[in-house]
């Protein structure tokens, strides 16, 4: 049996499992099943399989999530193997959330809760809609009925939308296809006219497959009125005429899941470094332990060490959490990505090391002081660290005791300049408000001008503030300065890779043009004249550069520049080979002067 049939036949086990089970018990039954299913004899270890099935938040969505909801769902790539395997990486745990959340909201819906027919709601809508005397009182009653849809406690049966999923989809398509994903759920003109649009179409289609075209409420059958209070409901919920800042996003489908998974992984360098600060050994312990699945997915780890802490008393602490970096992943955390990602942050965390002997001769060269965090090594020893989930002491201790010191260290450089930007700030600032509300506090001590005070701590143990001076934006979603910012930052990087890229292309091109090297013999270095002048190529170039596209950013051609802001682009200083029995006379150095009539040696011969 394949992978792929072996994974669907091991969902299918776990979802009759459930449904098979009472009530109280069937989510514990599902669970049980699975731990069956991985301790099956004859799976290798390294599969991906076993990578997948070690993974139980992801594979109790898919089997009592997404799998009862039919084949619009079950035919997707949340269920192949191949994607599976390459995606558990970095944000599947925020992405899983995310699905529970839309089959919540589906839930709701269809509720089987006392709600207006759609007459009433559709009257109401179109008060809303209009300028007169009515439209606010309309508007506030839509809000509440939001309020009691959100707030139904009705457990209802999703089937219910099984025949009706691929149609929905059909119209989110149509409707939102040409939009960028970054005004999805934007009160913008065009998404709100897409928004209209949709609605439309899905309540016009709903009303089509349920009612027959039925528009008197009184010829509707129980049933029919059931599906009556559906489409109402449905046509609140899309409706954007309420006070919320925000407007709805599509109902569940497959559009809305590729939306959501393209969103999540357009902003993963923000999202591993926030992970950062829930788990120390992050970019670590992958390498300490290649076969282990412990640390597969990194938002997974966050969330966990989070819901796992002694310090949070809120139940829906992951929910909470997620729902944060969702709402914010078009602006503050993809700042934030957008920064992990320009040339010179993106170098500086690919010089961490990759394994236990690396590990070992990076933590030799630290200083003597970094090297004595005892408070770390105590924690360590007696299981007090709320990161660091996966040691175990005996086997563990030293490797993962050395690559926290190392990450202590390297966080005291990095992430200080990153908080001393004023949006990166914010968006640690709002997260800790956050985590604030549902947590019960850890305080560490410190002893300063000889004044006790106190601050929060954070889960990797690292002692980083935000500089006095900088002022967090911490309303970052309604500020235009905020987003006005973002899109320098966003053309700022786009630039900055396309110069990149160029200039290692002509590098590229120069390096291998046959009268650039030193000897006639294949694969010869480049001569150290042509090193040395296409090095001085490359700082005029990043130079040029730097300043080309301060103008475009400013949209200033004749913006002021001074030299000492170049921009360097990581572009690799070129090495050359001095040729021996080359005699250098005194006008082979004046190819790179500028002050000659005539810099280049004359071809004539006397």
């Amino acid at each position: 049996m394949s992978e792929e049939s072996a994974l669907s036949a091991i969902l299918e086990e776990i979802l009759q499992a459930h449904q098979s089970s009472p009530d109280d018990s069937s989510y514990e039954s599902a669970k049980a099943q699975l731990h069956v299913e991985r301790r099956s004899p004859g799976r290798s270890k390294y599969s991906r399989l076993v990578k997948v099935l070690v993974y139980e938040k992801l594979v109790l969505v898919l089997a009592l999530v997404l799998l009862p909801l039919g084949p619009h769902f079950s035919g997707r790539r949340e269920f192949s193997i191949n994607w599976l395997g390459r995606s558990i990486d970095t944000v599947m745990g925020l992405y899983l959330r995310f699905v529970v959340s839309q089959a919540g909201i589906m839930k709701k819906l269809a509720s089987d809760d006392d709600f207006p027919d759609y007459e009433t709601v559709n009257n109401t809508l179109e008060r809303a809609c209009d300028d007169g005397p009515g439209s606010a009182e309309a508007r506030e009653q839509i809000g509440l009925w939001k309020k009691q849809i959100a707030n139904s406690q009705d457990t209802s049966d999703l089937t219910v939308f099984n025949r009706v999923f691929r149609k929905i989809d059909v119209h989110a398509n149509e409707a939102f296809a040409q939009l960028p994903c970054d005004v999805v759920g934007e009160k913008t003109d065009a998404y709100m006219c897409a928004l209209d649009d949709y609605c439309h179409n899905v309540v016009t289609s709903l009303r089509a497959e349920w009612l027959k075209g039925s528009n008197d409420p009184t010829e509707l059958s129980d049933v029919m009125r059931r599906y009556d209070r559906i489409i109402a409901r449905i046509a609140i919920w899309l409706s954007p005429q309420d006070d919320a800042r925000d407007a709805p996003i599509p109902l569940l489908s497959a559009w809305l899941l590729d939306y959501a998974w393209s969103s999540l992984d357009g902003v993963k360098e923000g999202v591993i470094e926030i992970c950062r600060w829930f788990e120390p050994l992050l970019d670590y312990y992958p390498s300490l332990h290649a076969h282990s699945h412990v640390m597969d997915d990194k938002s997974e780890v966050m969330i966990y060490n989070v819901i796992n802490s002694v310090r949070i008393i809120a139940p829906d602490a992951d929910v909470q959490l997620s729902r944060f970096l969702w709402d914010n992943r078009n602006t503050s955390l993809l700042y934030l990505h957008n920064t992990m990602s320009s040339i010179s942050e993106r170098e500086r965390q690919q010089d961490r090391p990759r394994d236990r002997e690396q590990i070992n001769d990076a933590f030799d060269k630290l200083p003597a002081h970094e090297k004595e965090r005892n408070a770390w090594k105590r924690d360590l020893r007696h299981n007090e660290v709320t990161g660091a989930y996966a040691i175990t002491p005996k086997r563990d201790l030293e490797p993962c005791v050395k690559a926290i010191l190392l990450e202590l260290h390297k966080a005291g450089t990095y992430r200080t300049a990153i908080l001393a930007d004023s949006f990166a700030a914010g968006l640690r600032k709002q997260l800790q408000d956050l985590l604030v509300h549902m947590t019960n506090p850890i305080y560490a001590e410190l002893l300063g001008d000889r004044m006790e005070s106190q601050v929060w701590q954070w889960w990797d143990g690292i002692e980083i503030e935000i500089p006095e001076d900088i002022t967090p934006v911490t309303s970052a979603n309604g500020d235009e300065n905020f987003r006005l910012e973002l899109r320098r930052t966003q053309l700022r990087d786009k630039l900055e890779q396309q110069d990149q890229d160029t200039i290692k292309e002509i590098v590229k091109y120069i390096t291998q043009m046959s009268c650039a090297k030193s000897t006639p013999v294949k694969d010869s270095p480049l001569s150290s004249e042509v090193a040395e002048a296409l090095n001085a190529l490359i700082n005029a170039l990043e130079l040029s550069s730097t300043r080309l596209r301060n103008r475009i950013i400013a949209d200033d051609p004749n913006l002021p520049f001074d030299g000492k802001d170049v921009v360097r682009l990581r572009i690799p200083k070129v090495e050359g080979s001095v040729d021996a029995h080359t005699i250098k006379g005194p006008r082979l150095p004046a190819l790179l002067r500028n002050d000659l009539e005539d810099p280049l040696p004359s071809t004539k011969t006397s």
